[in-house]
C-alpha cells in the first residue's frame, strides 16, 4: 500500500481519543460527524494573504482577533492562534497569560520583524468570522467529509463495519453508545471495527477468534498527517483499550502538494478492499507468524529481538516470559507478539507502552 510506514499506532491510541475528547466533538455516527463536516466545509474557504498585511487586535479583554486588510477582523481557535504566535516567534503558552492589548502588541513586533512570506488562512465566509488556521501556501487541504463520504461507501457495502460501542462522553461506567467518531477545530477521527467476521486464531485456547479494525485521521488545519491504520484485535473495552492489537498495515500523507490527493486517490482502491476483502489474506499471514520462529532457543530468540527491534534487554526477556506462559510457541513471531501485547497491557508507563506495542506491529510486518 501506498504510505506504508512504521505505525505509531497503538493498542491505546483509541482510548485516548475516548478519554480526552469533549461532549461536542463526539459523534454517535459517521453519519453524523460527515454531516457536521459538510456544513464545515461549506461556510469555510481559504486564501492567500502576506505576513506584512497580518493585524492582530484584541477583540476583548482577554481575546484577540486578526485582519489582513482584506475582510474583518476575526476571531481565532486555540490551534490558528498557535500557528500565529509561531510566525511571530512568540511562545503561545506565555502569550495566553498576557491581557489582551499586550499580546496583541507582542505579536504584532513579532510579525514586522519576520521575513515576508505568504499564508494561506482557511477562514469562515460570513460569521462568526473565525480563523481555523494559518498555514503555507503548500498546504494541500482534504476535507473531512470528502473521507467520512467513503467510510459511509464502505460501511454500506460492508454492513458489518460499525462503531464499537463505549462509555458515553468518555465518562467510566456510563451508559455505553457508539462511540469512537470525533471530530474538533483540530482533526478528525474514526475508530470502526469489522466485528461479525472473526479470524480463527490457532494459539488461542479460548476461541475467541480475531477480528479487524482501522483508525482513520486527518486534519483539514495542518494538526496532523492523513493516516488510515489496519489492525487485527480480540476485543475492545468500553474505554476503547484494544486487547489483542495486532498492527496489519498503514497509509501516511503529509499534507503537502497535490501529492496527497494521487496518494490518497491512488491507494483508495487497495484500502478500502483490504478492509472489505475476505479474511483470506489475514488467515495467511497468521498461518506464518506462528510458523516462522525468531531463534531455536530462548536466548536466540531475545538477542534476535533486542537486534531487530532495538528494544531494551529488559523489556526482550520479559516479553517472552509473558509468551512462554500464555502461548504455545513463544519462539515464533506470532507467540512473541502476544507477549509484547500481554507486556504493554501490564505496563503502567504510556512511553513504555507506545514502544513495546510499536515493537509488535514492526515485528508483526517482517512476516512475509
Amino acid at each position: 500500500m501506498h504510505g506504508r510506514s512504521v505505525s505509531t499506532v497503538t493498542a491505546y491510541t483509541a482510548h485516548r481519543e475516548w478519554a480526552t475528547r469533549p461532549p461536542d466533538e463526539r459523534y454517535a455516527s459517521v453519519h453524523a460527524l460527515a454531516e457536521a463536516a459538510r456544513a464545515r466545509r461549506n461556510r469555510t474557504d481559504a486564501r492567500i494573504t502576506e505576513t506584512v498585511d497580518l493585524q492582530v487586535q484584541a477583540a476583548t479583554a482577554d481575546a484577540l482577533a486578526i485582519s489582513d486588510r482584506s475582510g474583518p477582523s476575526r476571531a481565532l481557535t486555540h490551534w490558528s492562534f498557535e500557528q500565529l504566535a509561531g510566525l511571530a516567534s512568540a511562545p503561545p503558552a506565555y502569550l495566553r497569560t498576557l491581557p489582551a492589548p499586550i499580546a496583541a502588541d507582542a505579536i504584532n513586533y513579532g510579525l514586522q520583524r519576520a521575513d515576508r512570506a505568504q499564508h494561506q488562512l482557511f477562514a469562515d465566509r460570513d460569521e462568526p468570522w473565525t480563523v481555523h488556521a494559518i498555514t503555507s501556501p503548500r498546504y494541500a487541504r482534504v476535507h473531512h467529509d470528502e473521507l467520512a463520504d467513503r467510510v459511509l461507501d464502505l460501511m454500506a457495502q460492508h454492513p458489518a463495519w460499525h462503531l464499537p460501542l463505549g462509555y458515553k462522553d468518555g465518562v467510566f461506567g456510563a451508559e455505553r453508545v457508539p462511540s469512537g467518531a470525533y471530530l474538533g477545530d483540530r482533526d478528525m477521527f474514526l475508530f470502526l471495527v469489522d466485528g461479525n467476521r472473526s479470524l480463527d486464531d490457532p494459539t488461542d485456547g479460548s476461541q475467541a477468534g480475531l477480528f479487524r479494525g482501522f483508525m482513520l485521521r486527518n486534519s483539514d488545519v495542518g494538526a496532523a498527517a492523513l493516516s488510515l491504520d489496519m489492525f487485527l484485535f480480540r476485543a475492545v473495552c468500553a474505554n476503547h483499550i484494544i486487547w489483542g492489537f495486532h498492527h496489519v498495515a498503514g497509509f501516511r500523507r503529509r499534507h503537502i502538494g497535490a501529492s496527497i490527493h494521487h496518494a490518497w486517490t491512488h491507494s483508495l482502491g487497495e484500502v478500502r478492499a483490504a478492509l472489505g476483502a475476505d479474511l483470506a489474506d489475514d488467515r495467511t499471514v497468521l498461518l506464518r507468524a506462528t510458523s516462522q520462529e525468531l531463534g531455536a532457543t530462548r536466548e536466540k530468540v531475545i538477542d534476535a529481538v533486542v537486534q531487530r527491534l532495538d528494544l531494551p534487554r529488559k523489556h526482550a526477556l520479559d516479553a517472552y516470559t509473558m509468551a512462554e506462559q500464555h502461548e504455545t510457541n513463544p519462539r515464533s513471531v506470532w507467540g512473541y507478539v502476544q507477549g509484547l501485547t500481554r507486556l504493554s497491557q501490564h505496563t503502567p508507563w504510556q512511553d513504555t507502552r507506545f514502544t513495546l506495542d510499536r515493537a509488535a506491529s514492526r515485528l508483526l510486518a517482517t512476516v512475509h
